[in-house]
């Protein structure tokens, strides 16, 4: 004889699940209004504290159960935010990052540049607004305030075809080694493209020893009313420099990846090689990793440990919705 025994939730065990949902967003809300008000610029006892609570939310969440996140419908989505810590806070800096983008007026001589999630970042200058990498549950929102985007290569953690697809209807131009869509900006090699007051330039690297010619690094300079910012992207790039000839020039600020020691090797002057202002490391907690298994989800912690061996003047970390000033040449939040 089967015996089938059905479990009864009461309404005081609902009770109890609600109270624990919302523990864990209150939780959330709390550490990222405290991290707000740190700065990459100074990692004390605070900021670090902070950042070692991200790691644990991220610990805590398997990345099957983001990727059906990721695929689940709008309403089902923001459930999930509102009851999983390191899922609030991937929204929470979004809805940051496009509220700042929108209403953020650029005084000239400025840049201002947000960090969105994992290697994704915004520019906006007095002429114009442009996104490097744009990767996000909700990225096409960004498209309405975006004037052309750079995808670095074609994972799924640097590229949203939502938000391409969207730009490239409205006529706005998508530049990457693989969205043909976007032909006048499409590229397999290295390429010198003029958009509004922006002069960008690319080149075309390594991914690893098996991804060859796969990554686009992206050297853009935003012009004089950005206060002749520029900036290096360099994606998954293996850091060859001969690979990194066709984006030589001045770099303010370059975007490397989590530290690794060949990130050092295009550091320094001479052919292929560059001396940005400041170095920011990203690609941390990239939650479509596992944890522990290959590919492996970086920790923010073991970054953050890498910081002083980069052979970069300034090396900062700054994390998820946090906003950078370019303003009368060096950065600050």
């Amino acid at each position: 004889m089967l015996l089938f025994i059905m479990a009864v939730v009461s309404p005081g065990q609902k009770g109890y699940a609600q109270k624990v949902q919302d523990k864990f967003s209150n939780d959330a809300k709390t550490t990222m209004y405290l991290f707000r008000k740190t700065s990459p610029f100074f990692l004390n006892e605070e900021r670090i504290a902070l950042l070692n609570k991200f790691q644990t939310y991220s610990d805590s969440l398997p990345y099957t159960t983001f990727d059906k996140y990721l695929i689940s419908p709008d309403q089902t989505s923001v459930d999930k935010e509102n009851s999983n810590p390191i899922l609030y806070c991937y929204r929470n800096a979004f809805d940051s990052v496009i509220d700042e983008v929108k209403n953020t007026k650029v005084e000239q001589g400025t840049a201002v540049i947000w960090v969105l999630y994992n290697m994704g970042i915004v520019v906006k200058t007095p002429s114009g607004c442009f996104g490097i990498d744009i990767n996000h549950r909700w990225a096409e929102k960004l498209e309405p305030y975006l004037d052309f985007i750079c995808v670095t290569h074609n994972h799924e953690d640097h590229k949203s075809i939502e938000i391409m697809e969207s730009m490239n209807r409205k006529g706005k131009p998508v530049l990457s080694n693989f969205y043909e869509a976007s032909d006048k900006y499409f590229s397999i090699t290295p390429g010198s493209y003029k958009i509004g007051k922006f002069s960008i330039q690319t080149d075309i690297t390594d991914h690893n020893t098996k991804l060859l010619n796969f990554i686009s690094v992206f050297r853009i300079d935003c012009g004089k009313d950005a206060g002749n910012f520029s900036i290096l992207h360099c994606g998954d790039s293996n850091f060859n420099p001969m690979q990194f000839t066709h984006v030589q020039g001045p770099v303010n600020l370059a975007i490397i990846r989590f530290g690794a020691p060949a990130e050092n090797n295009i550091s320094g002057t001479g052919e292929g090689l560059v001396k940005p202002d400041y170095a920011v490391l990203s690609h941390v907690i990239e939650l479509r990793h596992r944890i522990t298994e290959s590919p492996q989800r970086v920790s923010i912690i073991k970054v953050m440990n890498r910081i002083p061996r980069m052979k970069y003047e300034h090396t900062i970390l700054p994390f998820w919705g946090e906003k950078l000033i370019w303003r009368n040449g060096k950065l600050s939040k």
